[in-house]
C-alpha cells in the first residue's frame, strides 16, 4: 500500500514537473510564430542581445527596481499593520480600512504614475515607490485584516479567562496565528509590487528596469523592449521560487 501511495505520488509529481515545462515551451512557441511574421524579433535574436549586455550595466536597473519595489512594499505593509491592529479594535478603523482599499483597488497604476509624476517631477525619486505603495495597499490591507481577524476564538476567550492584556492577546494568539496568512500575502504583494514598480518607472524615473524597457522602446530597439522584459521576469521568478515560496512554506511550518 505504501508503495502504491509513493509511486502514484511520484506520478503526480513528475506530471506537474512536465506541465510546467510544457507551459514555457507553449509561450515559446507563440513568441517564434509571432517573429516569423515580423512582429518581434526572434528568440536567438534577443538572446543575443542579452549575452552582449554588460553587468555593469544591467545590475545598477535591476538594483533599483528591487529598491522602488521592496520600499513601496514596505510602506504598504506597515500600513497595512496598524490599520489592520486599530481595526481589530474600532470598528470606526474598519470601516474606513475597508473604503481605502475599494478606492485604492479601483485606481490604476497609470493613474497613480501620472498623478504623482505630475505633482513631484519627474526627476524626483518618490514616484515609483509610492505608486507601488499605493498600489499594493488594497491587497495587503485586505489580507491583513483578515488575517488578524481569523485567530482562534476559544483560544482568545481562554486567554481573556486568565487575565491577559490586550497587548498579550495580540503577541501571544493573534500575530502567531497570523503568521501564514500574512506571509502568502507579502508574497503576492511583493510581486505585484516588482510587476508595478516597471510601470512607474516607465513614466517618472531616471533608473530602473521599466525606465530601460520605456528607453529602448522609444529607440524602436525591439530586441532591448524583450531583453529587458527578460530580464524582470527572470528577477520576479527568482525572487518568488528562491525567497519568498521557501519562506511562506517556513511560515506554515512554523505555525504547525
Amino acid at each position: 500500500m505504501t508503495q502504491g501511495r509513493k509511486g502514484a505520488g511520484k506520478g503526480r509529481e513528475i506530471a506537474f514537473r512536465t506541465g510546467r515545462i510544457l507551459a514555457g515551451l507553449f509561450v515559446l512557441a507563440i513568441w517564434i510564430s509571432a517573429s516569423a511574421t515580423g512582429m518581434l524579433p526572434d528568440p536567438a535574436e534577443v538572446l543575443a542581445y542579452l549575452l552582449s549586455m554588460k553587468l555593469e550595466d544591467v545590475a545598477p536597473q535591476v538594483l533599483k527596481t528591487l529598491y522602488n519595489s521592496i520600499t513601496g512594499f514596505s510602506l504598504s505593509f506597515l500600513a497595512s499593520m496598524v490599520l489592520g491592529l486599530l481595526s481589530h479594535k474600532l470598528s470606526l478603523v474598519k470601516g474606513f480600512s475597508e473604503a481605502l482599499s475599494e478606492i485604492f483597488n479601483s485606481t490604476s497604476a497609470l493613474v497613480w504614475s501620472l498623478v504623482l509624476v505630475a505633482t513631484l517631477g519627474v526627476l524626483s525619486p518618490l514616484p515609483p515607490i509610492l505608486v507601488v505603495a499605493a498600489v499594493t495597499l488594497p491587497h495587503v490591507l485586505t489580507a491583513t485584516v483578515s488575517a488578524l481577524s481569523s485567530a482562534d476564538p476559544g483560544l482568545l476567550e481562554a486567554v481573556r479567562s486568565v487575565g491577559a492584556k490586550p497587548s498579550d492577546e495580540f503577541f501571544e494568539v493573534i500575530l502567531p496565528s497570523s503568521v501564514p496568512l500574512l506571509a502568502s500575502a507579502s508574497r503576492v504583494g511583493l510581486g505585484t509590487a516588482l510587476r508595478i514598480s516597471v510601470v512607474a518607472e516607465a513614466f517618472g524615473s531616471s533608473g530602473g528596469v521599466g525606465y530601460m524597457i520605456i528607453r529602448s522602446y522609444n529607440l524602436a530597439d525591439a530586441s532591448g523592449v524583450l531583453a529587458w522584459s527578460i530580464v524582470l521576469i527572470a528577477l520576479v521568478l527568482v525572487l518568488d521560487q528562491l525567497i519568498l515560496k521557501p519562506l511562506e512554506r517556513r511560515a506554515k511550518r512554523w505555525l504547525e
